[in-house]
C-alpha cells in the first residue's frame, strides 16, 4: 500500500479519535490505488505549493443524503482535508456563496474567496466560479473575466452551448512569503462539442492577452471532456496536462474524476475524467492526486478534487517607481499601467497606510494603454468611502483602451471626487450594474476641467445614473466633452442618463451645480424609461447648464427626454443648443424634453435647435441676447462671455474657472 494512503488512514483515525463534532467517517476507495509503493520521496520545499480544482455541485439538486443540508458540512471537510493553499472552483450558486465560506472556516480553514456569477454583465449574479486562496500568503491582481462565446466580453451564449451561459476568470497570483508569481485561469466547460472547442482556443486566446508576459501559467477546471476530445487536444497544444507530466511515481488517486454521486462509480476509466489542471512554463510539478475519499457512505460532490504540489521560481518583477514628491510644485508622475494602478491601490486601501494620497497633486506625462491589462479606479471602493481629493493633471494625455467592470456604488475611471481633474483623454468602455457611473468619473463634487471621454457606457437592471463625464455631478464640469459612442441601459425606471452628466443636483452646501461650456458628439442614447438627454438627464436643485451643444440624433426613452435635457426639475438652463433631427418627448421641438419649473435665475430656458449643417456653418442666433453670430463658434464664444460677465451675486456659487475658446474643426466647434 502506499504510504499516501496510509497517512491519509492514519489522518481519518486521529480525527475519529479526536472525537471533533460534525465529522463524518471517512474512507479511501483504495482499490483505485496500485499497490506498489514509490520508491522515492516528491522534493518538497517550504516554497512549494499546493493548488486545487473543485467542482462543489450546486446546492439545489440531490436527494436523501445528497441533499444539500445533509452534504454541506461534508463538502466543507473534504476542502480543509486536501489543505490547498489556493484552489479554482466550479458551480456555487448563491447558497453556496453564501455559506461554503463560512462552513469552511468553521473546519479550520482560512480562504479569501473570489466568485465570479455568470449570469450579469458585472459578474456578480448567477452560479459561479472562482479562485480560493489564504490570504496570508497571496494576493490577486489584474481580474478579469469572460464568455465562453464569441463575444466573450459581452454576457452571451456560446456557439451551440445555448442552455448556460459559461465563464472563464483569470488573475496574476503573487505568493507574498516568497515574492513568486504565476497566472492562474479557472474555467468551467461547456457541454455543447462546437463550443467546448471553440472555447479552448478562446482559452488560449486569453491566457496570451492577459498574460502577455509568459509568465508560469495553472489553468484548472471542470473541462466536460474527456482526454481525447477535440478540446482537450487544443489545449494541450498550450498547456501541459498535469496527469501526464507529472513523474507517474507522485500519482495518487483514482483516474476519473467524476463520480456522478455514487460510490460504486468505476473511476478507473479514462472515460470519467473531465476535471483537468494544466501548467505551462516555469512549473515543477512535485504531485498529482484526485481524492476520491467517501464521508459517511457519500462523495461530498459528484466531482473528486484534484490536488498538485508544484515551485515556481519566476520572481514578481518590482514596480515601477513612480517619480515626484506629491507638491503642486513636484507631482506624482504617471506614464505606465503599473503607475497609474500603483496610485489607485494606495489611494483607495487605509489612509494611514498610503504611500499616494488622495489629497496629493498627479500628473500624467505620457499616454498609457490598458490594453488587455487590469485597470483600477482612483477614488474607488466597495463601500463607497474612497475619494480623490488632489488634483491630477491628464496634461493632454490619453488613458486609453480603458475597460471598468466592478461591482459598487459609483465608478468610472474616478469613483468619487472631491478634488480637481483636468485636461484628461479617456477612450474605453465601461460595462455595468453600478448605479451611478461615468466615463470619468462616478460622482463628482470638485471640478472636471478639460476632460474628455470616447467610448460605449452600458448600464445594467441597477443602473440609475450615467453620464459621459460623471454620473452625478455635485461639482462643476467644464470645458469637456463626450467625444462619441453609445450610451444604453435597460434599467427598468428612472435612468437619467446624459452625454455629459447623468444628473447635476445640489452640493454640500445646498447650492445649485454647474455643467459650462460642454458638448456631446454621442452616437446614441438608449433607455427603458425617462430622463434622457445629450448633455444631461436631470438638472435639479436650482442647477445650470449653460452654453452647451448636442449632435445626438437618436434617442430611445418612454419620455422626458430631448437634445440636451431630458427632464429639468428645477433648472437654470441657457444658451443651449441641440439637433433638430433629434424628436423629444414631452414637448415638441425643444431642447428640454420636460421643462417642468424653471430655476431662481432664469425664468425662461434660452435654447435654438440646429441643423448638423447649421453647426459647421452659417450665421447662428445666440439665444439668450438674440446676437447675431456669423458662425456658431462665434456664438458658443460669445455665450461663453455672457456667462463670465454674469455678476457672481447672479449666479450663487458661481465657480471660478476659466472658460476655453471654440475653435472650428472638420466637424462642429471643439474646444481649445
Amino acid at each position: 500500500m502506499k504510504k499516501s494512503i496510509i497517512l491519509a488512514l492514519f489522518a481519518a483515525f486521529c480525527t475519529l479519535a479526536a472525537g471533533c463534532a460534525d465529522d463524518f467517517e471517512t474512507v479511501l476507495n483504495d482499490k483505485y490505488y496500485e499497490d506498489d509503493t514509490p520508491s522515492r520521496e516528491p522534493d518538497i520545499t517550504e516554497q512549494t505549493l499546493s493548488l486545487g480544482c473543485y467542482n462543489l455541485w450546486i446546492s439545489g439538486k440531490g436527494t436523501g443524503d445528497y441533499l444539500w443540508s445533509n452534504r454541506r458540512t461534508v463538502l466543507a471537510q473534504s476542502i480543509v482535508k486536501n489543505e490547498w493553499d489556493i484552489f479554482g472552483f466550479q458551480e456555487a450558486n448563491a447558497t453556496i456563496r453564501n455559506e461554503l465560506p463560512t462552513l469552511v472556516e468553521q473546519q479550520g480553514g482560512s480562504y479569501e474567496w473570489w466568485f465570479v456569477g455568470r449570469d450579469s454583465q458585472d459578474g456578480t449574479s448567477g452560479e459561479a466560479l472562482g479562485i480560493a486562496y489564504n490570504p496570508d500568503r497571496f494576493e490577486l491582481s489584474d481580474k478579469h473575466f469572460f464568455w465562453i462565446s464569441p463575444t466573450p466580453d459581452e454576457m452571451s451564449y456560446g456557439w451551440d452551448e445555448l442552455g448556460y451561459y459559461r465563464i472563464a476568470a483569470c488573475a496574476m497570483v503573487t505568493d507574498k512569503l516568497y515574492n513568486k508569481q504565476f497566472f492562474m485561469m479557472v474555467t468551467h466547460a461547456p457541454l455543447a462539442a462546437a463550443a467546448r472547442a471553440e472555447g479552448a482556443k478562446l482559452l488560449i486566446e486569453r491566457e496570451k492577452m492577459y498574460n502577455p508576459g509568459g509568465i508560469p501559467s495553472i489553468l484548472v477546471g471542470d473541462m466536460n471532456a474527456t482526454m481525447d476530445d477535440a478540446s482537450s487536444k487544443t489545449l494541450r497544444t498550450h498547456w501541459n496536462d498535469s496527469f501526464l507530466t507529472v513523474d507517474s511515481d507522485f500519482i495518487s488517486g483514482s483516474v476519473g474524476t467524476f463520480n456522478g454521486h455514487k460510490t460504486s462509480a468505476d473511476l478507473t476509466q479514462a472515460t470519467a475524467r473531465i476535471d483537468y489542471i494544466y501548467v505551462r512554463g516555469d512549473v515543477e510539478l512535485k504531485t498529482y492526486k484526485v481524492d476520491n475519499t467517501v464521508y459517511g457512505n457519500i462523495y461530498p460532490s459528484d466531482h473528486c478534487p484534484l490536488t498538485i504540489r508544484f515551485d515556481t521560481d519566476y520572481e514578481k518583477p518590482a514596480p515601477d517607481e513612480v517619480e515626484g514628491s506629491g507638491t503642486a510644485a513636484d507631482p506624482w508622475q504617471l506614464n505606465s499601467v503599473s503607475d497609474w494602478n500603483t496610485v489607485a491601490a494606495s489611494i483607495n486601501g487605509p489612509a494611514e497606510d498610503a504611500v499616494y494620497a488622495s489629497t496629493a497633486y498627479y500628473k500624467l506625462t505620457a499616454d498609457i494603454d490598458f490594453n488587455n491589462k487590469n485597470f483600477t479606479p482612483i477614488g474607488f471602493s466597495d463601500d463607497n468611502t474612497a475619494s480623490f481629493e488632489g488634483e491630477f493633471d491628464g496634461a493632454g494625455h490619453k488613458l486609453l483602451n480603458v475597460k471598468i467592470v466592478a461591482p459598487g456604488k459609483s465608478c468610472g475611471v474616478f469613483g468619487s471626487n472631491k478634488g480637481t481633474i483636468r485636461n484628461l483623454a479617456v477612450e474605453g468602455a465601461l460595462s455595468t450594474e453600478f448605479e451611478i457611473a461615468g466615463g470619468i468619473v462616478g460622482v463628482n463634487s470638485g471640478v472636471v476641467d478639460g476632460a474628455t471621454f470616447k467610448g460605449d457606457i452600458t448600464g445594467g437592471a441597477n443602473a440609475k445614473t450615467l453620464g459621459g463625464i460623471a454620473g452625478q455631478n455635485r461639482g462643476t464640469i467644464v470645458n469637456c466633452a463626450n467625444l462619441g459612442g453609445t450610451m444604453k441601459t435597460d434599467a427598468p425606471k428612472d435612468p437619467n442618463m446624459g452625454g455629459i452628466a447623468g444628473q447635476i443636483a445640489k452640493g454640500d452646501d445646498g447650492s445649485g451645480r454647474y455643467v459650462i461650456n460642454c458638448y456631446s458628439w454621442v452616437d446614441r442614447l438608449e433607455a427603458l424609461h425617462n430622463n434622457v438627454g445629450g448633455i444631461v438627464g436631470i438638472v435639479s436643485d436650482n442647477s445650470f447648464v449653460i452654453n452647451c451643444y448636442s449632435t445626438v440624433e437618436e434617442i430611445v426613452a418612454n419620455s422626458s427626454c430631448a437634445s440636451v435635457v431630458g427632464y429639468s426639475k428645477i433648472g437654470n438652463l441657457q444658451n443651449i443648443y441641440g439637433n433638430s433631427a433629434c424628436p423629444s418627448k414631452s414637448a415638441a421641438n425643444a431642447a428640454v424634453g420636460s421643462d417642468k419649473k424653471a430655476g431662481t435665475v432664469w425664468s425662461q430656458t434660452t435654447f435654438a435647435l440646429l441643423s448638423l449643417g447649421e453647426m459647421k456653418s452659417g450665421a447662428v442666433t445666440v439665444p439668450s441676447s438674440n446676437e447675431s453670430c456669423d458662425s456658431f463658434v462665434a456664438a458658443l464664444n460669445a455665450g461663453a462671455a455672457i456667462f463670465n460677465d454674469t455678476p457672481e451675486a447672479t449666479l450663487p456659487g458661481k465657480p471660478n474657472v476659466v472658460l476655453r475658446k471654440w475653435v472650428a474643426s472638420e466637424s462642429c466647434p471643439v474646444l481649445e
